[in-house]
């Protein structure tokens, strides 16, 4: 009789986990996108800034942009495709709260095209280098040409006036 109840026992717990879904293997969860015209477009603007090494600080109140740059990889794009940019700071300040405005603008023989303003300030904490990637999607009712990207940092602290702290730019394309 024991060997029936080891049977039974067997046969419920491979039952159960028959029953038990498996968790998928290998997928990614999906990025968020937009459908323009047959082509999906990543939408997001936002550029998280991560922390490459630490710098030391300033007195409460101060603050030194060391370096500012962006960059555009591939220098040309497509149609439907999509560009990566990537900036890189590296700034000293002091102790408190700041907040720090990005504001970012795109121009096409010298008009804006587009434009986008983020709220940075919480991904720049302290003094250090810091590195920052997104990717930029290329609608496909995208005129070919050269574009003109600015990118503006401003700052304040607590309820000071917001003052312009650092300017860059760079140039890519849209390719026919």
């Amino acid at each position: 009789m024991p060997h029936w109840r080891t049977l039974g026992a067997v046969s419920l717990t491979a039952l159960l986990i028959s029953c038990v879904p498996l968790p998928p293997r290998h997928v990614r969860p999906p990025r968020p996108t937009a459908r323009t015209g047959g082509c999906a477009l990543a939408t997001s603007w936002s550029t998280p800034y991560a922390t490459a090494h630490p710098l030391g600080t300033l007195a409460p109140g101060e603050l030194r942009v060391l370096a500012y740059r962006i960059s555009v990889t591939p220098e040309a794009g497509h149609r439907c495709g999509s560009l990566i940019l990537t900036k890189h700071l590296t700034l000293l300040r002091g102790p408190g709260p700041l907040h720090i405005v990005e504001v970012r603008d795109f121009y096409r023989r010298g008009r804006l095209v587009a434009e986008h303003r983020g709220f940075v300030g919480r991904d720049i904490p302290a003094s250090g280098v810091y590195r920052g990637q997104l990717t930029l999607p290329i609608p496909p009712s995208a005129p070919f040409g050269r574009y003109r990207v600015v990118s503006l940092l401003y700052a304040r602290w607590a309820k000071g006036p917001p003052l312009l702290i650092a300017r860059t730019q760079t140039r890519f394309a849209i390719a026919p």
